[in-house]
């Protein structure tokens, strides 16, 4: 009997090989799953398709003409597939015991169309009941009922057309209540995430336009997630792109299709802010602790990290467009913009048994839900308001699954605790209901974005945090690089979408996925400065220092600049091409004479030429213009050693051992001392620099064997110096 694994092993490579046009290949591995389900309906279909792509061959290398060729190939294509998806349905349903598989083997003993009637009678006998104050017994039926819905559309993805127009029925019914059918909306997106159905996709890109934002929004999530993933498939779909295509040239909607994705980007950064929550909270993880990568630290010599600055004159891209993210820096700015900041909170507050249910993972947060009306039960005045609950309910800070986790968790509270949280919450929801206000009309579309936002990070969870989480399957362990997608860039070729994107990816430092789509920009339009600017500095970041140059120098000719003739050294400087780099910020220097960093550079490019009189008098300058910056001593105190300006040397390093003990700084005093005929004191540094935490006899050793020569100039015998450094071995064995 095949293993599961090995069925969605081979299902995969299917797909893959497909994707690719390799349909022999994707036969042959089909092949080996049709005969293991024992379906004679399957092993017929899998022969005509081969016998079909036979004679497409045969006649193709006999050159037979037919212009009906490629709809013919693609068509065959796209039965190839359907018939891989009924394949692996089929296997999954017989052995696999995923949980949604075991429901698909209970829903085989009954029909939608019964689970469909069944629900609206529960429906009916609920509203009886709450017109008779029976509410929680009428809502507790009704949840069970709903989770049958839910299920049943989670573990169905073959669906026929009269299914289907009953599951559209559902949602465009005024007595299913908003909560019922935002709960379908996700079990439909789950399902996509599982396995294709051209069925649901067409279902969702319906309810895109349903009038309700809380089934929109979730539908249009729950779309671009699936046509993320299925983007290979859709180009045989001429009907569902065409469908796309039409939507996203609607007023407004392309902006929308914009936000949502960026929302989906953002996924990348949550793992990245639970992280950095965890550090602010044990401030010891927090801490780094400097690491000295060179001798004279010739890179840190500024306080500011300035080489690695982005261009001051850049417009803010974000400034005057109210349709994308603001800068994401602090993480009260992160959670006023919808960012993933409760995750690292909240996973921990996931073991009530109301989440051994995947539907309540999905659930929108409602006051009158039967889980919070039995958690507040007991529980006096301040969670019983129901104006807080309402409140909580439309907050944006917290996701529903999140807000379930919270209601649940006060009954396990000490009174005290409750009281004190229950003020702070009520005070804070306020506050929060202020700011939303304030910003409702900043950007179109926000209570769209605010539900899709939610959505995500309820299907974060879900995916990430359940127990059985290995059974579901996580797409957002992908790229979400949806620049990269077909039906991205055929929907959005004409809009800014893909600018704007690039440019969150820029602000958001991800240099690879900016580059990528910076680099389509270009092709389009080859005189756009800025891309050209920030094209460059992606290729910097990435050290792809040959390519960053040629779009500097490109930049350079359109409109030249201080900060350009930086970078353009930097990447000389990077190329180890110091004298062009000297050369340019040369050219840095007549723009702006004071400017540290630039004077750093032209000293560490001196140096480097090995003409340390010229080093060193940059070095000085920088530390007249930058009293406060001790690091200027340190270039200063190797020149003057190297110079034979012995005194001023020990000055300096002195100086800085006063600061922080050094290994490079005690190892370049011993040999200050040693040239001054000190061998006794230099000795002892020498045993100092070797002793460092941060040091090793290997290190120390080779760091000698290089500085030997200037030794060797200044006078040094050359046979003393196995002698010293024998010296330093035997003080080691003390």
């Amino acid at each position: 009997m095949i293993k599961s694994k090995e069925v969605k092993s081979k299902y995969a490579a299917v797909c893959t090989a497909l994707s690719e046009k390799k349909i022999k290949d994707a036969l042959n591995q089909i092949q080996q799953l049709v005969i293991e389900s024992h379906h004679g309906d399957l092993i017929d279909a899998h022969y005509n398709l081969e016998f079909t792509y036979k004679n497409i061959l045969k006649y193709t290398v006999e050159g037979i003409s037919d212009p009906e060729r490629q709809k013919v190939y693609n068509h065959l294509i796209k039965d190839v597939y359907s018939l891989a998806d009924k394949i692996y349905m089929t296997l999954l349903t017989q052995h696999s015991s995923d949980q949604c598989y075991q429901l698909r083997r209970e829903f085989s003993k009954s029909t939608f169309e019964k689970i469909h009637n069944d629900y609206f009678k529960t429906l009916d006998k609920a509203e009886l009941k709450r017109d008779a104050n029976i509410s929680q017994q009428a809502d507790s039926q009704l949840q069970q009922q709903s989770e049958t819905i839910f299920n049943w559309l989670w573990s169905s993805s073959i669906v026929s057309s009269a299914e289907k127009e009953l599951i559209k029925g559902i949602f465009f019914n005024r007595q299913v209540y908003w909560y019922n059918k935002a709960l379908f909306v996700s079990a439909i997106t789950l399902s996509l995430l599982r396995s294709f159905s051209s069925e649901y996709i067409s279902l969702l890109l319906d309810l895109v336009k349903h009038p309700d934002d809380q089934i929109s929004a979730r539908a249009l999530t729950g779309l671009l997630l699936a046509l993320y993933k299925y983007d290979s498939r859709l180009p045989l779909y001429p009907d569902l792109y065409t469908r796309l295509f039409m939507l996203a040239e609607e007023k407004g909607m392309n902006t929308l299709i914009q936000s949502v994705t960026i929302q989906l980007i953002r996924t990348r950064e949550t793992e990245e802010i639970a992280q950095k929550l965890h550090d602010e909270i044990i401030p010891e993880v927090a801490k780094m602790q400097p690491k000295i990568t060179e001798k004279l630290d010739l890179e840190n010599l500024l306080n500011d990290n300035m080489m690695d600055d982005k261009n001051p004159e850049w417009k803010d891209f974000f400034e005057d467009s109210p349709n994308l993210i603001n800068k994401l820096e602090e993480l009260t700015q992160w959670q006023l913009e919808g960012s993933d900041v409760f995750l690292a909170t909240f996973k921990l507050l996931k073991h009530f048994s109301f989440f051994n249910n995947i539907p309540n993972w999905m659930v929108p947060f409602f006051p009158t839900h039967p889980e919070v009306e039995s958690a507040l039960m007991n529980e006096r005045d301040t969670f019983k308001n129901s104006d807080l609950l309402n409140k909580l309910a439309e907050s944006r800070f917290l996701c529903n699954s999140d807000k379930y986790s919270l209601i649940l968790s006060i009954p396990h509270m000490p009174d005290m605790q409750k009281d004190l949280m229950g003020n702070m919450f009520a005070a804070e929801i306020n506050q929060m209901a202020e700011i939303e206000k304030d910003e409702a009309n900043l950007q179109a579309h926000k209570s769209k974005l605010v539900i899709s936002n939610q959505f995500i990070q309820d299907l974060y969870r879900l995916l990430k945090l359940h127990p059985q989480k290995n059974q579901l399957n996580d797409i957002f362990g992908q790229r979400m690089d949806f620049h990269n997608k077909w039906f991205f860039s055929q929907s959005m070729a004409e809009s800014d979408t893909f600018r704007e994107i690039g440019e969150f990816f820029f602000k958001k430092n991800y240099f690879e996925d900016a580059l990528e789509i910076f680099i389509k920009i270009l092709k389009k339009d080859a005189g756009a400065k800025d891309i050209i600017q920030k094209t460059a500095y992606c290729y910097q970041k990435l050290q792809k220092y040959d390519e960053a140059l040629k779009h500097y120098l490109k930049a350079d000719l359109m409109e030249s600049g201080n900060w350009l003739k930086k970078k353009i050294a930097l990447c000389y400087r990077h190329s180890n091409k110091t004298e062009k780099a000297l050369e340019y910020y040369k050219e840095a220097e007549k723009i702006a004479p004071n400017n540290l960093h630039t004077q750093a550079s032209i000293g560490a490019c001196y140096l480097e030429l090995g003409n340390y009189e010229e080093a060193l008098k940059y070095y000085f300058k920088v530390e007249y213009l930058d009293q406060g910056n001790p690091k200027a001593g340190r270039p200063i105190a190797w020149c003057s050693f190297v110079l034979g300006k012995f005194d001023q040397a020990e000055k300096y390093y002195h100086k800085l051992l006063l600061a922080t003990e050094s290994k490079h700084d005690l190892l370049n005093l011993g040999h200050v001392l040693w040239c001054k005929k000190q061998r006794k004191e230099a000795l002892a540094y020498y045993q100092k620099s070797i002793r460092c935490k941060d040091n090793s006899p290997e290190e120390f050793f080779e760091s000698f064997s290089t500085d030997s020569k200037h030794l060797l100039n200044h006078g040094v015998d050359q046979a003393d110096i196995p002698i010293m450094l024998d010296q330093i071995r035997y003080s080691l064995e003390e």
